[in-house]
């Protein structure tokens, strides 16, 4: 892991967040602020998938029943 700069980046900033109460805090700050930015982005994509237009659904669900009795009926040589 300390092999590559990402690594030796990880290494630091665990040391700096380890010893460093003002790295702390300025880190608890950001996940709070990071949490929100995903809960904001989490509500509008709920919100946006909410528009859809219901008769998906039952498009797909159309499909399903038609091709429903093709293994019933086609193949008597499944087992069931």
């Amino acid at each position: 892991m300390l092999k590559s700069p990402f690594g030796i980046f990880l290494a630091a900033a665990g040391i700096v967040l380890a010893v460093s109460p003002d790295a702390r805090k300025a880190a608890r700050k950001l996940a709070v602020k990071g949490t929100g930015w995903f809960l904001d982005a989490r509500d509008q994509v709920v919100g946006k998938a909410s528009e859809f237009p219901e008769n998906i659904p039952s498009i797909y669900n159309e499909n399903r029943n038609a091709n429903r009795g093709t293994l019933e009926s086609g193949q008597p040589h499944i087992d069931r």
